[in-house]
């Protein structure tokens, strides 16, 4: 009779702390520091701490991706379209868009394209995308979240 007991008090116990732990929060990661005027990259939902500077900056998502795959002929290939936010040590972070074409490489254009903002300023500052990775090869495979990888880079305005 008592190992009866136990059993019925035990599975509840058991599922119990399943359920609390799979609700914990995942756990967050730190930012990765680089310098002003180094190229860094970031996958969505990394932040960046600018050395000397009281900046982060984070990418939030690739809102869009409208590239041509390398195994179609496009009359033309449209743009990647991301969130970032940027944080400074006394202000709540504040979101941004921007957009920006990239060749098969995934490189950015050096210079401002009209209709397009690769880059922006803040506080001082130039964000700026310089590519976006993967490149889409096929129609067929879409491109998940994880695998985006945006490289910026800040520079003193």
């Amino acid at each position: 009779m008592e190992t009866g007991i136990n059993n019925r008090l035990i599975t509840p116990i058991i599922l119990l702390l399943i359920a609390l732990t799979s609700c914990q929060a995942a756990p967050r990661t730190s930012p990765i520091t680089t310098s002003v005027s180094d190229e860094f990259i970031l996958r969505p939902g990394q932040s960046a701490a600018i050395l000397g500077t009281d900046l982060t900056l984070k990418l939030i998502a690739i809102s869009s991706d409208e590239r041509c795959p390398l195994e179609i002929e496009c009359a033309m290939s449209g743009p990647v379209s991301l969130t970032i936010s940027i944080q400074n040590a006394e202000n709540s972070p504040a979101e941004f868009a921007l957009q920006t074409f990239t060749g098969s490489d995934g490189r950015s254009p050096e210079n401002p394209f009209e209709g397009i903002q690769n880059r922006m300023e803040f506080e001082g500052y130039i964000i700026q995308v310089k590519s976006v990775l993967p490149y889409p090869l096929e129609r067929s495979n879409e491109i998940t979240d994880s695998e985006y990888q945006v490289s910026f880079i800040v520079t003193p305005k």
